[in-house]
């Protein structure tokens, strides 16, 4: 029988929308190299176009029949404050029906069917195959609260790229040691990586925190701006049968070449950037 969760530990800040970085196009998902916002809240995402441009427009998540709205700004860093325990990193796996297992690299959380419903399990990390594949992906979600935009609780942030995974959970970690009480000021912002392997350039977009504040200050109080009383949570696990499917933002790597090998058939990319892709 599932125990029963103490009164105390109920109460988390509500998720006003969604900071996400990139846009599905017919043929996949296209990396922004700006912010884009989507919330049901149409007044928060007016405020949003007005503080950092865009068009306003109607958004309807996909296989969901709430009507949202979205604007994909002009910016690329954006002034935030984090709340206490703003970051969390998982390995996940996801499906069409949601998402089919949660890992810390250690201990697995699976959604069971219990006679009292649906219920998760532990068990050890199964995140690579027996041929040593990795099976499952890092996703990074920040919480952060827009001290310029109508409060109504935080926006989140999504990334399953390894840089996002290995930079930002340090970054507001330290943040916090050296600041452990009340909100912190930050920036959010969205860079612009390349990288090549294998002959081919991949394109691809980063988002990092960074402070305008120097340690000094930030010691001193510098960057606090105040208190929230309640601890913003890690959401919860989705079992994998559930009837409306989970949005996970996807932002995708582009790979290809601005100069092709020689031998290899390839095609103009319609995005710009790289050049070419593969036929």
């Amino acid at each position: 029988m599932r125990a029963v969760t103490p009164l105390s530990n109920l109460g988390r800040v509500p998720e006003q929308g969604r900071i996400r970085l990139g846009v599905k196009t017919e043929r996949a998902m296209r990396a922004l190299d700006t912010f884009r916002f989507t919330s049901a809240d149409h007044d928060a995402i007016v405020q949003v176009a007005e503080q950092y441009g865009g068009e306003v427009k109607k958004w309807m998540p996909p296989r969901s029949k709430q009507q949202q709205w979205e604007v994909i700004t002009t910016a690329k860093e954006l002034r935030v404050f984090l709340p206490p325990d703003s970051i969390h990193v998982w390995y996940e796996q996801w499906s069409g029906g949601g998402c089919l297992r949660r890992c810390d690299g250690v201990t697995v959380s699976i959604p069971v069917k219990t006679p009292d419903g649906m219920d998760t399990d532990t068990e050890p990390c199964l995140c690579q195959d027996e041929a040593g594949a990795q099976k499952c992906a890092p996703y990074t979600r920040l919480n952060v609260i827009l001290p310029e935009i109508r409060f109504g609780g935080v926006w989140r942030l999504e990334s399953k790229g390894w840089n996002a995974a290995n930079e930002m959970p340090s970054m507001a970690m330290m943040l916090q040691q050296m600041q452990t009480i009340g909100l912190i000021e930050g920036r959010l912002i969205l860079e612009s990586r390349s990288r090549v392997s294998g002959g081919q350039t991949k394109h691809f977009v980063v988002p990092r925190l960074a402070m305008d504040t120097s340690p000094i200050e930030i010691l001193a109080g510098g960057a606090k701006v105040g208190s929230l009383q309640q601890v913003v949570e890690a959401p919860e696990l989705e079992s994998a049968n559930q009837s409306v499917i989970i949005d996970a933002e996807l932002v995708q790597e582009v790979e290809g070449w601005d100069t092709p090998p020689a031998g290899v058939a390839v095609r103009m990319n319609p995005n710009g950037s790289p050049k070419y892709l593969p036929a």
